[in-house]
């Protein structure tokens, strides 16, 4: 045996040998940290969660050092420009990816055969990348002509280092969700680590001062692009990976509903977090969009925990669709006692988390991050049953649901904001996320109640079968 699948049978070999080796993190809660342990090394739906969570932690904790170093180093005004661009990046990768990394996880567990498995990810690679090159392009064409960076924008360096950051960008997702979808997101934990840890080492250089914001957006983007290099390279070494372009129409053309059935998805999930702030900014005073800023960031960290657990239920999912149900009960149960435990720090200590930032956020934006920090419990509800629709290819349901709660935030964030303020904003985020939970919970009971016609239309996969009904999974 040699190859992919050696590999492939040596990777799951070492997957399994590390079930019953590695340790696992002391997290969850308290109480509960030994058992914790002991499930994340037996199941990698917890085991590949943790990794997620432990991998947001690292980047977050290192993210807020790079930037304090930044600051001490470069002039404000750079790193607001380099702030806004990364920010920029962000939009033109979620603009450009396409649901490609997503959709790898849907796609690969069906791909077991090692050409079609290198032909799938090469072709993920290669269409994303195209399309995350033209929405960068769009961006810049039009940041060159609005804002006060506009100048920036029309500076080759700064062009030059900002495409190649969305397409890094689009390409490190897209590895990171591989990871998922092989069950070994510990790499991707490395992958996240090494370059959180490198730009941070880097920006300290003072070459790179000299340039001042191009120098910032210069390190992030090349940092990033090594990494993506290093994580190809480890894809050839672990699976044997190798690129493929000969069959780049067929398998596009056989992701066709993946990729776009993710990407409406994506889009419609990520959209308000994109809008809300400079809807606050706009509706309110910059002041106050400050204050707002602050909670949010702080608030929304909550939501990683759903995230990782959405994501890895994705990917568990895909490999057994008919247990797709029960391992996202399984990972509700993993993510609420995060959630929970969150929800009593920032009830107890939030004053002293925004006093960090100053008197008047803690003044002005405790209701605020307790109101988003509650709606972490009806966001995990609707991520991680996003999931069980993404398996079952159930895109147009997910769809609607991520896009009605998107736009019903953005109408009574505006509303709202204009009567109560930046709390407003809080209180439109928990009542149109509980919305979304109560629409996730009735399409549950609906289609585990389904007629018998219902069930003769359930989609299919990527093998043809059909999936089987909700109601069987219990």
């Amino acid at each position: 045996m040699t190859g992919r699948h050696a590999a492939t049978r040596a990777g799951r070999t070492g997957a399994v040998t590390g079930r019953h080796a590695a340790p696992g993190p002391p997290v969850r809660a308290a109480a509960a940290t030994a058992n914790l342990g002991r499930r994340a090394r037996a199941d990698s739906l917890v085991r590949n969660s943790v990794y997620l969570m432990a991998a947001t932690a690292v980047t977050s904790l290192l993210g807020y050092v790079f930037w304090v170093a930044a600051a001490r180093l470069y002039a404000a005004a750079s790193i607001g420009a380099a702030g806004s661009a990364v920010s920029a990046m962000a939009f033109a990768s979620l603009l450009g990816a396409v649901g490609g990394s997503s959709a790898i996880i849907a796609e690969l567990p069906g791909k077991r055969n090692p050409r079609d498995w290198s032909s799938t990810v090469t072709t993920a690679l290669v269409f994303t990348a195209a399309t995350s090159l033209l929405a960068a392009v769009a961006t810049v064409l039009v940041l060159s002509r609005v804002g006060a960076n506009a100048a920036l924008y029309r500076h080759a360096p700064w062009i030059v280092a900002f495409v190649v950051g969305a397409v890094a960008t689009t390409a490190s997702q897209l590895l990171e969700n591989i990871w998922v979808a092989e069950r070994q997101a510990g790499w991707f934990l490395v992958a996240s680590t090494v370059f959180a840890a490198a730009k941070l080492a880097v920006i300290v250089v003072p070459v790179f001062v000299v340039f001042g914001a191009t120098g910032i957006l210069s390190v992030w983007s090349a940092v990033l692009t090594v990494t993506v290099a290093g994580c190809l390279l480890l894809l050839a070494r672990l699976h044997a990976y190798r690129p493929r372009i000969s069959a780049f129409r067929r398998q596009l053309w056989s992701m066709r509903e993946t990729l776009t059935g993710n990407y409406v998805i994506t889009v419609g999930d990520q959209m308000p977090l994109y809008l809300i702030p400079v809807l606050v900014a706009l509706v309110v005073s910059p002041v106050a969009a400050g204050w707002f800023y602050a909670a949010y960031k702080v608030g929304g960290f909550y939501a990683v925990f759903a995230s990782a657990v959405g994501s890895t239920t994705f990917a568990e999912g895909s490999h057994r669709p008919d247990r797709a149900l029960p391992v996202a009960m399984a990972g509700m149960k993993i993510v609420l006692p995060f959630i929970a435990l969150g929800m009593v720090v920032t009830i107890a200590g939030g004053h002293l988390i925004l006093l960090a930032f100053g008197g008047a956020y803690a003044a002005h934006a405790y209701t605020l991050l307790v109101l988003l920090s509650m709606a972490a419990f009806p966001d995990a509800i609707v991520n991680i049953y996003r999931s069980v629709l993404r398996v079952h290819r159930r895109y147009a349901t997910a769809s609607c649901i991520c896009w009605g709660i998107a736009a019903a935030r953005l109408i009574l964030t505006w509303l709202f904001v204009l009567r109560f303020g930046i709390t407003g904003a809080g209180w439109a985020w928990l009542l149109t996320q509980a919305g979304g939970a109560v629409w996730c919970a009735l399409d549950l009971a609906w289609h585990r109640h389904a007629p018998a016609g219902l069930s003769r239309a359930r989609p299919r996969g990527p093998e043809g079968r059909p999936f089987p009904a909700i109601p069987d999974q219990t």
